[in-house]
């Protein structure tokens, strides 16, 4: 067994171990694909007071929890899955570094009501709040990669 990393500071007794902190500082995907890895870069951005990229990480989330969405086009609560969409639209204007034709082709596709022109546009935007946080994540590797890799 690995030993624990604790490195967020937090009350979280599951701890970090020395392989999930270093696939968590290879790439921004390994820390977005994983909850313990967005708990711990969140838990960063909080106590380096990084609000803006807080916000982007729970626009990313939302993004992807939307992508997911498992019901079909002629549900009930395929209506519900449109307000969603309507909310996430509202959030992405949050989001400065969101490319504004991508928020736009979300915009349509929902329109249209059609879910996988809805999932392929989601998919670009989930992208775009990627890349907005390679900022953020630049300084969460520089805290965590240990002083002998660098």
């Amino acid at each position: 067994m690995e030993k624990c990393f604790a490195v967020c500071g937090c009350d979280d007794l599951e701890g970090i171990t020395n392989s999930d902190l270093d696939r968590f500082t290879d790439k921004i995907e390994n820390v977005l694909s994983d909850e313990k890895g967005r708990r711990l870069f969140r838990n960063f951005m909080f106590s380096s007071n990084m609000k803006h990229g807080r916000r982007t990480l729970d626009f990313w989330e939302h993004t992807e929890r939307l992508i997911n969405y498992s019901e079909d086009a002629e549900s009930a609560s395929f209506r519900s899955y449109l307000r969603d969409i309507d909310h996430l639209i509202d959030e992405a204007e949050r989001v400065e570094e969101l490319d504004f034709a991508s928020v736009e082709r979300l915009a349509i596709a929902r329109d249209s009501d059609n879910k996988d022109e809805i999932i392929e546009a989601l998919k670009v935007i989930k992208l775009e709040a990627t890349k907005a946080l390679r900022r953020e994540y630049n300084a969460f590797r520089q805290r965590f990669i240990p002083t002998k890799y660098k």
